[in-house]
């Protein structure tokens, strides 16, 4: 077996290894600088040269040849960045271990859901000043005049966003072309970070990385809602034969009618297990944790429910709510998000001082819940364990193509 670009093609345990290694550890902390800050000095470096020959051609021509310099600039960014991971996994003796460097510092997702938790113990308890500097960590948009909620629904909304760009489109591009295409997929989402607004500055610059990143990550933003409904689905059949196998043990209905009586002598006090779980504590969230008590909860006889409380809407109210999403990939996982947290999410947002307009994602406002703290935790929660489901559905679907092709 040869391990060339170390796709899941030629190496199959990479991919796993690295997404292990990222929802466990988060981003790689090393002496030196991340691979994306990396690339993004590349890029500040070229806009230069290319904002340079854009504005020799006067007014009337700095669109299209703002459009041609952006895309010179993101093809040396891409060939640079793709040729480097090249010739460094290719190096003999320490290749495969940056090759696993590599793919892990390529995922996000572990990091993300790590600073969406410490940003929302900030907006639980501090003031809002330092909430709002805190919240602007994860955004582009205005949070000079947000208050607390929405505060927190931008929050919501740039932790499911990103279930596509942290996570599922980097794994996708790493099972198809290894670290190199993973990489060349980050050139490409860095440009589209920096240069893909829709402001006089970078219109025309940012237009071409906008544009790639949309076409590179089309298809994982759709898998997305596969994951979202793939995980939903595991988790209700999981809680329905817990609760069947629990009405069978015997002295099941004894323990839940005192399970009721001590509830009903205390009812100030919460039970045990919900004190202690994460969703009512803004500080962690602990999911191994959470499924033991969960579980705990209907061996108990008290009951149980998933972390996130809302229902499937359907893949076709997915698709028509998305569809309205400036962005032709960002609504997928937002809107799947916002039906299974059952709360609302996009609605109109400020971007550098000017309003953009949203339509609002998720069910309609009289059957929607305020995003808090606890539906907040849920969310990182779906996110967390579809991330698992898409990344290995994902995984073993490459693996059986590779074996069906072989044989």
């Amino acid at each position: 077996m040869t391990c060339g670009l170390y796709s899941v093609w030629e190496c199959w345990w990479l991919a796993p290894l690295a997404l292990l290694l990222d929802l466990c550890l988060g981003d790689p902390k090393l002496p030196w600088p991340h691979p994306v800050c990396l690339a993004g000095r590349l890029l500040a470096r070229l806009e230069g040269p290319a904002r340079h020959w854009m504005e020799r051609g006067g007014a009337e021509r700095r669109p299209w040849r703002g459009r041609l310099a952006g895309l010179c600039a993101l093809l040396v960014l891409v060939s640079c960045t793709g040729l480097a991971v090249w010739l460094l996994i290719g190096l003999p003796l320490i290749g495969p271990l940056l090759a696993v460097y590599l793919a892990w510092a390529g995922l996000a997702l572990g990091s993300l859901l790590g600073t969406g938790r410490e940003v929302l113990r900030r907006v639980e308890s501090r003031p809002v000043p330092e909430a709002r500097e805190a919240v602007s960590w994860l955004v582009s948009r205005d949070t000079s005049r947000m208050d607390r909620p929405l505060l927190r629904k931008t929050l919501a909304d740039t932790l499911s966003e990103n279930l596509t760009d942290a996570l599922l489109a980097p794994f996708f591009w790493l099972l198809l072309a290894g670290p190199v295409g993973l990489w060349c997929y980050k050139a490409v989402s860095t440009t589209d970070s920096m240069w893909g607004y829709m402001t006089e500055k970078w219109r025309w610059l940012g237009w071409a990385g906008a544009r790639g990143d949309d076409l590179l990550a089309f298809v994982p933003a759709r898998f997305s809602v596969v994951a979202l409904w793939f995980t939903d689905r595991c988790f209700r059949s999981g809680l329905f034969f817990v609760r069947a196998a629990a009405r069978l043990r015997p002295g099941a209905d004894k323990k839940r009618h005192q399970a009721m009586n001590s509830a009903q002598s205390a009812p100030g006090q919460p039970p045990r297990d919900e004190a202690q779980s994460p969703a009512g504590r803004a500080g962690g969230f602990h999911p191994l944790r959470q499924c033991r008590l969960q579980v705990q909860k209907v061996l108990a006889g008290n009951g149980a429910a998933l972390p996130w409380d809302g229902l499937w809407p359907g893949f076709g109210v997915i698709a028509r709510q998305a569809a309205g999403m400036p962005s032709p990939n960002s609504g997928w996982p937002m809107t799947a998000c916002a039906w299974l947290c059952r709360a609302r999410m996009a609605g109109p947002s400020v971007y550098f001082g000017a309003l953009t307009p949203k339509p609002w994602l998720g069910p309609p406002e009289s059957a929607a819940a305020p995003w808090d703290a606890a539906r907040l935790l849920a969310l990182c929660a779906l996110l967390r364990y579809s991330a698992v489901c898409g990344a290995l559905l994902l995984w073993l679907g490459c693996l059986a193509l590779s074996f069906f092709s072989l044989s």
